[in-house]
């Protein structure tokens, strides 16, 4: 029995709803896959969620985003109710896998990646307790009846930490609009990220001071103001707080090449470049690897280090790959294959359950 065959109650749960990235796309295709569905949220800050369309019922909890509060927000969710909903849609990157839900609800959850705070970037404050937080994390990720993660990457981590298996289902974009243009790339290389510190930017900053290089850098986040103080006195070096996604197609048809100095869990930016034709300098570690072929649609640097990027850079120069090459590879993660492998693999599992 297909979902749209009866008259299924969905919920659908976000970790914030503050903001604009990678993950909140496909958190709006899930939408689009589900128009009545209620959304649940740990935080929910409507002026920075104009996208969010307005047929959805939205529960909050108001919990902010602070690390400190990390151990509190399970304890937090395992109190909502969804014995009314026969499937619960869980997206998240943080702890959005504890629900406590009963055996008539399906309960699946989309990992973007599993939590950075525990497994790869713990902060010091959490350091005396990690183990114990690690093994509550553990049963935490038993409880959905089904996991599907967006990368080979976070599957091999899902397996590591929780000893279950993840499908994986690529998200996409919108190849109709991410095209390229066909003009001469302008000299400059282009970075699209949040400004926080897994995203290393501040390596890129500190390559491209006193270079020759030009850059640019689209996004905002909680080290805009560190790293513009970074970037101080260094004319070719430029931040741009906001733009239109016209604008942003435009930076990508026209740049040099994307910089992506991050491991990321999958990252939706280095596909979004290659769909408008230009390539990706990327670190060699994460879902960049699923996404950039070294070589043919961009550059592979191995260390996080000033003068492994600045080599990767002069390589890049003498091969830049053509928009054709970058083209093709970026079809292979088109918004609407996502859509429809996640629809057929809910349907699917909801006509086991039944």
């Amino acid at each position: 029995m297909k979902i749209e065959d009866c008259r299924l109650k969905i919920a659908i749960y976000y970790d914030w709803l503050n903001q604009w990235g990678g993950a909140e796309r496909v958190f709006l295709d899930l939408l689009e896959l589900y128009p009545e569905a209620d959304i649940y949220t740990l935080d929910y800050q409507p002026e920075k969620c104009l996208w969010i369309p307005k047929n959805h019922h939205i529960f909050s909890l108001n919990l902010k985003n602070k690390l400190l509060y990390s151990p509190f927000y399970a304890f937090k969710l395992e109190q909502l109710d969804f014995s009314g909903y026969d499937i619960l849609i869980s997206t998240t990157s943080n702890i959005g896998h504890c629900f406590l839900t009963l055996p008539k609800t399906l309960f699946i959850c989309y990992f973007h990646n599993i939590n950075r705070y525990l497994y790869q970037n713990p902060p010091n404050i959490l350091k005396p307790l990690l183990n114990k937080y690690q093994s509550i994390d553990k049963i935490y990720g038993q409880r959905p009846d089904y996991l599907f993660c967006n990368s080979q990457n976070v599957a091999n981590k899902i397996q590591k930490h929780y000893q279950r298996q993840g499908e994986v289902i690529y998200p996409g974009i919108d190849l109709e609009k991410f095209k390229p243009s066909g003009n001469t790339p302008e000299p400059y290389f282009l970075i699209v990220s949040r400004l926080v510190p897994h995203k290393k930017i501040d390596l890129v900053i500190n390559a491209f001071s006193g270079s020759q290089y030009q850059l640019k850098i689209v996004g905002r986040g909680r080290e805009e103001k560190y790293l513009k103080c970074l970037a101080e006195g260094s004319n070719n070096i430029q931040f741009i707080d906001a733009v239109s996604e016209d604008e942003l197609i435009k930076l990508y048809q026209n740049c040099t090449a994307l910089i992506y100095p991050q491991e990321e869990d999958f990252g939706l930016s280095a596909i979004e470049a290659q769909a408008c034709g230009r390539g990706v300098i990327a670190f060699n570690q994460g879902g960049a690897i699923e996404t950039v072929i070294d070589r043919k649609t961009g550059v592979f640097f191995d260390k996080q280090n000033k003068e492994s990027l600045l080599m990767a850079i002069k390589q890049y120069l003498k091969l830049a790959p053509s928009p054709h090459k970058t083209r093709l590879q970026a079809q292979k993660f088109d918004r609407q294959s996502f859509m429809l492998n996640f629809k057929k693999q809910v349907d699917n599992l909801w006509s086991k359950r039944q």
